[in-house]
């Protein structure tokens, strides 16, 4: 006879995106959701066959939880500064959520991130940038956006809005004013200094 099932699907997920935000994925085993359910862990397994299925699930609500926080930013101008300080601020309300989505759901290529996506289509045409330009500022900015939200994990107070805001706007200045010089940059590779040489050298 099959067991019957105490807790629908949608709740065993949603418990374990809530041991996600407050422990870390690292916090979620079978004995661990079961016991937050009030229960064991066979109820799980009347749903899932395995804890991969369920991460597999809290996946998607926690991509989904990110998603539907950002899901505006296009109304705003300039929507990718936006995104950035909303970015940041998620981070400071959910570290656990954020190091989870931008560690195993958006770990490497941030356009995959649809809306971000949406505002790279948009820079460019605002400010006469071509698409080589449009793709170095984006770069640069989500960089920037990523490591002040990583920042503000371990320091929340020290990154609020108008903090981020601020560094956007530097960063986003400093790449206009590069871009508008026609100056190209110059990978230089470290080395170490022989007497005599040049100091003044640029990146």
């Amino acid at each position: 006879m099959a067991r019957k099932a105490t807790f629908t699907k949608e709740q065993i997920v949603a418990k374990a995106l809530q041991i996600v935000r407050e422990k870390g994925v690292e916090g979620i085993t079978a004995r661990s959701l079961g016991a937050a359910l009030g229960s064991s862990s066979s109820p799980i397994f009347t749903h899932f066959n395995s804890m991969d299925e369920v991460l597999l699930e809290v996946g998607d609500a926690a991509k989904k939880m990110f998603d539907e926080y950002v899901s505006d930013v296009v109304d705003y101008m300039p929507a990718f500064k936006e995104f950035g300080i909303r970015l940041v601020r998620f981070a400071r309300q959910e570290p656990r959520l954020f190091n989870y989505i931008f560690d195993q759901i958006y770990p490497s290529n941030c356009c995959s991130q649809p809306v971000a996506s949406q505002c790279l289509d948009g820079i460019g045409k605002v400010y006469g940038l071509n698409k080589e330009q449009t793709m170095i500022l984006f770069r640069q900015l989500w960089i920037q956006a990523c490591g002040l939200a990583m920042m503000g994990t371990r320091q929340p107070e020290l990154y609020n809005d108008d903090v981020v805001s601020e560094m956007l706007s530097y960063e986003f200045a400093a790449m206009m004013t590069f871009f508008k010089s026609g100056r190209q940059v110059t990978n230089i590779q470290p080395h170490k200094h022989i007497e005599g040489e040049n100091e003044v050298m640029f990146f």
